[in-house]
């Protein structure tokens, strides 16, 4: 094994340890990596929000392309009386649901829309009843295409005249309604009525905190190299000078 000597100290370093040293220097490496590129994502998601934001929404209609991740636009139809819970949602550490509710188009295609939040009972011996309006609507709102997350636990249960849903699953809930879904679902504007508390979060964790996390993964792969120059430096004896 290569040994060298430095100011009356001699390097000799461990194979075994300088094994560890590299898996952990690689590991740590990649997850600090990891975590540059999810803060560059976030920013992306951001400023595509701030931007959509800012413009007018367009008139969307089932013969045009399917619309960006966070565009305004305007579409036209008429609440189903299914309504539809997404559970587990919190505001202002708060238990509750978020109320989506079916639009039906003109053509018969459907569209999710997310109302906002209404406060649940976490005893779960009730449910919440909004409101869904029976005439046809012009309907403002924000794109949104769910993420596919992993389900633990039952996909869906029927409630009374709501459907209980761990996460948007738009293939799931077409085959509930019997209808085409679109693919992703409209986030209902502040200023827009039936709607409840809408406070949306764009990113769960912003790009402040994924660059903190990638600082204290490169440290740590730092430390391994430190830790791994310091335990194989030994000083020298006099027999070894010699």
């Amino acid at each position: 094994m290569l040994s060298l000597t430095c100011f009356k100290h001699r390097f000799t370093p461990n194979w075994k340890m300088a094994v560890l040293t590299c898996i952990g220097i690689l590991f740590f490496s990649r997850l600090g990596f990891w975590q540059l590129h999810r803060a560059e994502e976030k920013k992306q998601m951001l400023a595509m929000q701030s931007k959509f934001a800012t413009e007018s929404p367009i008139h969307w209609q089932p013969d045009l392309s399917l619309p960006k991740q966070y565009q305004r636009i305007i579409m036209k139809g008429k609440f189903l009386p299914k309504t539809i819970l997404l559970d587990n949602q919190h505001y202002q550490h708060q238990f509750g649901y978020d109320i989506l509710s079916p639009l039906l188009l003109p053509s018969g295609s459907v569209v999710l829309v997310d109302r906002g939040w209404m406060a649940g009972d976490l005893s779960r011996q009730t449910f919440p009843s909004p409101q869904v309006p029976d005439e046809i609507l012009n309907i403002v709102g924000s794109a949104y295409y769910p993420s596919k997350t992993l389900l633990i636990g039952a996909a869906f249960e029927k409630k009374a005249n709501a459907i209980l849903i761990e996460r948007i699953d738009t293939d799931l809930i077409s085959q509930l309604l019997h209808k085409p879904l679109y693919p992703f679902i409209i986030r209902l504007d502040k200023a827009e009525k039936h709607g409840y508390v809408r406070e949306w979060a764009i990113v769960a964790m912003p790009p402040e905190r994924h660059y903190a996390y990638a600082v204290q993964w490169f440290a740590l792969a730092f430390v391994c190299l430190v830790l791994f120059v310091v335990l194989n430096f030994k000083k020298m004896n006099e027999n070894d000078q010699t």
